[in-house]
């Protein structure tokens, strides 16, 4: 059979449509003329089969890049879905560019024609079993705008499908333009990167060099493919981080790219080495920080210092740009002021509302109620649900709140008999965590289960599902983890699973503010002495600073300047002061990913190091007898040494269902009274407090049944003693005298009330404590030393806590508490002590004729 007539036989074949006809066009894919080929991949797309799609597979590997391209758009034509991750996988790995932009278009085409479908999740089979709520977001079209730009860098963000920017796109690079500090709050996949890649590159033609920062290194490297791409420009772009090579770092240093994408843990150490990238410094244009919101607490009183201490090096560069801040946002409720609050500069705020949304279904799952007042287990029900979906769905992500959590449910999967079913979550080696990105990517794996290490806008291709197994303690979190499905314009379903606690039944009570509610304000205590202290320190490492320059620094720069003297961590050195060799050991011991004060970990038999923990979670997690849980891997601690600031642990080399918590006592002592006002019939403060907690025991618990196995008592207590800020509130006489069991119903209240902040403040409930008196004294006070800024909120919204509180008890259906209202994990004296019905009686008369809206 001659070329013609292989040409019009495949014709006729796709016409006849029989399995037999597909068989014969399935043979001429191994035909030595490429046209051949060509014309029996066009005619596999008449057959809508998976064995064409299997076929078609085969033919993305042909040798001929035109046999390919043809494939991807047939793959697009026989319109099944299992296409999709083929589709992805072409994307990211074809090294011929115009397949990879065939495969981008048949992917698109092949989500935008998916049919809109109802989705059963879960049924329960009567009342008792569970219960479910449904809601459905509507689809958003986009909003485009004419905008100018180079046609040059139009033409490369065309062969990435961007014909024309959003609004909002084009609102953000106009002000940028017009020098204007922009932040732009956006959901994910609405075009963030788009809004600073134009000014960068444009900079970049002119000799103009920029910094962006990303909150993961993962992130960095997701994007640097994106930044390359005007690698044809001239434009060099570097990522520069932990993970860099030393040969490449200094290759970086001897050349430095345009663009340098980094993070702020590597930004603090090229400060330190200020003369190694003296040159950088001096031409930089754009500062770009990408998430900004995720510097909230302690880590965004390091990055203000940080941001300090760079625009003080920029002038000692010499560098005469008018140095711009682009920053990119989950949606919250204080952009502006959070921005200005890091980067002390004002910000104009673009709101990303025009670029598109597919449908979402959403789904609220409550775990059906036991004996004893307590629910079935959340993560047993997400496993439920995830074997649901993956009968319906391509892909799955599920989110946990803690690794803890995630391993959990990753053994749960595995018990199920579930092998697609991966965890991914930070503490993998950085090849481990790239293995499953790709495998998820390409389909290889269809559900990952991960903590927020995903929740960021890394490219993992589709998403079709969303598991959120528990509340992730803010509105922006639900947004940014449910803004992960339905990227490709496909529709996706949410689905948040209930845990028996106080905030998720509050929210499955009020769906209406789990769906549409007014996100979170983002908080940083920038003027924390504890960490203020240590930037004082590295600003002298950066560049040696006078006493003017440290008064400049921070309205306490000088009272802290004069306790480095003193401690002997700094001395004068050519008009200034720098570090002295004990400020230098100091200095390398600063991990700006919490206050400083850290616990290293280390295997006890080997003396590998293992892991490190903040001293405030260390004597929690790494007392001698608990049980530690770090990458899969279950250990025994040993010893907890907090002066030396180590602890040992050994492996346990048995399986084990079993987890310890701390028992321990708290004090509070006031030591500076800052603010004060009247509060329900009582006084309100804010101030200073000094905060010990000693660890006096522990219990063992099962992991499944939360039962507990034993109660055992330390041979020597630990004790932990710290500097921070709390609210407490003085209570009227006639409420402490006036109720039964007031102790104990103020002890309620405490646990109910702090439960409640993350819904007030975003703080997650680790990051504060409470501690209550029989005399009506109840304190709620930042978790780590010196203070975050958690309770400088609650001082402000205190009412209101204390109502959703009230609200929270006279709902819940339990008769002496339970977790849904005054039960607390982590509550140091296991729940003893507590009543329910007193702290109704407290909180009815406080908020009576109140009003807490």
């Amino acid at each position: 059979m001659d070329f013609s007539a292989k040409i019009k036989h495949l014709k006729v074949l796709a016409q006849e449509g029989t399995a037999q006809a597909l068989k014969e066009i399935i043979s001429f894919l191994n035909d030595y003329e490429p046209a051949v080929r060509a014309q029996a991949v066009i005619s596999l797309s008449s057959f809508k089969e998976k064995q064409s799609l299997r076929a078609l597979q085969l033919a993305l590997s042909d040798k001929d890049p035109a046999v390919r391209c043809l494939a991807c758009s047939s793959l697009a034509q026989i319109g099944l879905r299992d296409a999709l991750p083929i589709l992805y996988k072409v994307m990211e790995e074809d090294e011929n560019k115009k397949v990879r932009e065939y495969a981008r278009k048949a992917a698109r085409e092949l989500s935008e024609a998916q049919p809109t479908a109802e989705f059963q999740v879960y049924e329960p089979e009567d009342e008792e079993e569970g219960e479910i709520q449904e809601f459905e977001e509507a689809e958003r079209k986009p909003v485009f705008a004419d905008f100018e730009m180079d046609p040059a860098i139009q033409r490369i963000l065309e062969t990435r499908g961007i014909q024309r920017l959003y609004k909002h796109q084009a609102e953000a690079v106009k002000l940028i333009r017009e020098g204007k500090n922009v932040i732009v709050t956006a959901p994910t996949a609405s075009g963030k990167t788009e809004i600073f890649l134009i000014p960068l590159v444009e900079a970049a033609r002119d000799g103009k060099r920029s910094l962006v920062l990303y909150p993961t290194k993962a992130l960095s490297r997701d994007q640097l493919d994106r930044f390359r791409e005007f690698s044809i420009l001239g434009v060099r772009s570097e990522v520069y981080d932990g993970d860099t090579p030393q040969n490449v770092r200094e290759k970086i240093r001897t050349d430095f790219p345009q663009i340098l994408i980094s993070n702020f843990d590597m930004l603090h150490f090229m400060l330190m080495n200020f003369p190694l990238f003296k040159e950088f410094f001096k031409t930089l244009r754009f500062i770009v920080i990408d998430e900004i919101h995720t510097n909230s607490g302690a880590l965004g009183a390091h990055v203000a210092n940080i941001l300090r201490r760079l625009k003080r090096i920029l002038g000692k560069a010499g560098n005469t740009n008018k140095v711009q801040f682009i920053c990119s946002s989950a949606t919250v409720k204080n952009a502006d002021e959070f921005a200005r609050m890091l980067c002390g500069e004002d910000f104009t705020v673009v709101e990303a509302a025009s670029a598109p949304k597919a449908r979402v279904k959403h789904v609220i799952a409550n775990p059906p109620l036991k004996a004893g007042d307590k629910r079935a287990s959340y993560t047993g029900l997400s496993i439920k649900l995830v074997k649901k979906l993956l009968s319906q769905r391509s892909k799955i992500l599920i989110f946990g709140n803690s690794h803890s959590v995630v391993e959990r449910i990753g053994l749960m999967a595995k018990q199920a008999g579930m092998p697609d079913f991966k965890v991914y979550r930070s503490g993998l080696s950085h090849e481990m965590r790239k293995r499953l990105e790709h495998e998820f990517k390409n389909g290889s794996i269809r559900v990952l289960a991960t903590t927020s290490a995903l929740e960021l806008g890394m490219d993992i291709g589709s998403v079709d599902a969303v598991i959120l197994a528990g509340y992730p303690g803010t509105i922006s979190r639900v947004r940014q983890r449910v803004g992960r499905c339905g990227r490709k314009g496909q529709e996706s379903i949410a689905v948040f699973v209930a845990r028996d606690n106080p905030l998720d039944q509050y929210f499955v009570e009020h769906p209406e503010k789990y769906l549409k509610g007014e996100p979170e304000s983002c908080y940083a205590n920038p003027e924390n002495e504890f960490i203020l202290k240590w930037h004082l320190l590295a600003m002298m490492r950066d560049f040696p600073a006078d006493e003017e320059e440290v008064a400049a620094f921070s309205p306490n720069g000088t009272k802290l300047f004069e306790e480095l003297k003193r401690e002997e961590l700094c001395k004068p050195y050519a008009g200034g002061w720098i570090p002295t060799k004990e400020g230098l050991k100091k200095l390398q011991s600063l991990s700006i990913r919490g206050t400083g004060e850290v616990v290293r970990i280390f295997d006890v038999g080997s003396k590998e190091f293992v892991g490190e923990r903040e001293k405030p979670m260390a004597i929690k997690e790494l007392f001698p007898g608990a049980i530690y849980l770090h990458g899969g891997q279950r250990y025994v601690s040993k010893r907890l040494n907090l002066d030396d600031g180590v602890a040992f642990v050994e492996k346990m080399d048995y399986d084990s269902n079993e987890y310890t918590m701390a028992l321990s006592d708290k004090t509070a002592e006031v030591l500076e009274e800052l603010s004060h006002r009247k509060c329900l019939g009582g006084t309100l403060y804010f101030g200073r407090v000094h905060i010990c907690e000693t660890i006096t025991g522990y219990v063992v618990k099962n992991y499944f049944t939360d039962e507990t196995i034993q109660r055992s008592e330390l041979d020597e207590t630990i004790e932990y003693e710290f500097d921070t800020l709390a609210v407490w509130i003085d209570l009227p006489g006639e409420v402490v005298a006036g109720t039964a069991n007031f102790s104990e119903g103020l002890h309620a209240v405490e646990h109910c009330a702090i439960s409640m902040l993350p819904a007030l403040t975003g703080a997650d409930t680790n990051e504060v404590g409470g501690i209550s008196y029989p005399s009506g004294r109840m304190y709620i006070y930042d978790g780590v030393p010196m203070g975050c800024g958690v309770t400088q909120i609650a001082f402000q919204r205190f009412e209101e806590m204390l109502g959703m509180a009230k609200e929270r008890l006279e709902r819940c259906r339990c008769k002496k508490g339970c977790p849904s209202c005054i039960l607390d994990p982590q509550c140091g004296n296991q729940n003893r002590h507590l009543d329910k019905e007193a702290g109704k009686a407290i909180l009815a008369k406080l908020l009576r004729d109140k009003s807490h809206k």
